[in-house]
């Protein structure tokens, strides 16, 4: 199988002088994240038993040492490679989280957070993590790695900021965050891709957070009617959460 080509957003490395010899300044400082950026794909396509140093260091377009110097083995690529896969993708989600207002921070946040877990790179990053946690590779604690949901920090920080650290520290806050990650993001991206009754458009998913973010600040302030999906209780020193005995 052909590994696919990489859909870098930065632009390519110049071909690598045959004779030799260290980089640039520049190159040097953009090959770290070439190489992610190649393995990553490799990896995703051919899975890491699929993937060499050779294949990954012939599309990069580098010398199969450099890799062995950086990285030190596949393995310890593999692990450089989930780190960046993460970080790559939470760099827009993070420069959506300038508005004043909440509700438009969340609805922005949770947009971007979608709208990249529904991209076919995150889901091939996605199929990589859960393999490598199934094979139990030595040296890669995946639940490290993957167990504190990137998504659901940026939320609790924008709870956090807005609540202010004494109402902060009374409330679970994580929990909080989690609840809404899982009506924001979670749902909608389950009922895009397997149940498929949510439509993959900008109008759709818009309409959709858009109430999803009404409901939950109404039941934030105490007001969801009764008999509706779930209630959540700030007024408390803690966040309960009550559901009916389905959704249970």
């Amino acid at each position: 199988m052909t590994a696919p080509k990489s859909r870098s957003r930065k632009p390519p490395l110049p071909a690598r002088d045959p004779r030799g010899g260290r980089p640039t300044q520049d190159i040097a400082a953009r090959l770290g994240d070439h190489i992610l950026e190649i393995a990553l794909a490799q990896f995703i396509a051919r899975g890491p038993e699929g993937t060499c140093m050779d294949d990954v260091a012939a599309a990069a377009n580098v010398s199969k040492r450099t890799l062995y110097a950086r990285y030190g083995s596949k393995k310890g690529l593999l692990v450089a490679v989930m780190r960046y896969g993460i970080d790559d993708r939470l760099k827009p989600i993070a420069a959506t989280m300038t508005t004043v207002c909440l509700r438009e921070r969340l609805l922005r946040t949770a947009r971007k957070m979608l709208d990249v877990s529904l991209q076919p790179e995150t889901i091939g990053f996605e199929k990589l993590a859960h393999w490598v946690r199934d094979q139990n590779v030595d040296d890669i604690d995946v639940q490290t790695l993957l167990g504190i949901n990137p998504g659901i920090c940026l939320i609790q920080k924008l709870l956090e900021e807005a609540a202010g650290p004494d109402r902060a520290a009374a409330l679970d806050m994580r929990f909080l965050a989690t609840f809404i990650f899982d009506a924001l993001v979670t749902s909608p991206r389950q009922r895009i891709l397997v149940r498929k009754d949510l439509p993959n458009t900008a109008a759709a998913k818009t309409a959709y957070l858009e109430q999803a973010t009404d409901f939950i600040f109404k039941a934030i302030q105490g007001r969801v009617p009764r008999g509706g999906v779930g209630t959540v209780d700030l007024r408390q020193d803690r966040v309960q959460v009550r559901r009916p005995v389905l959704a249970s």
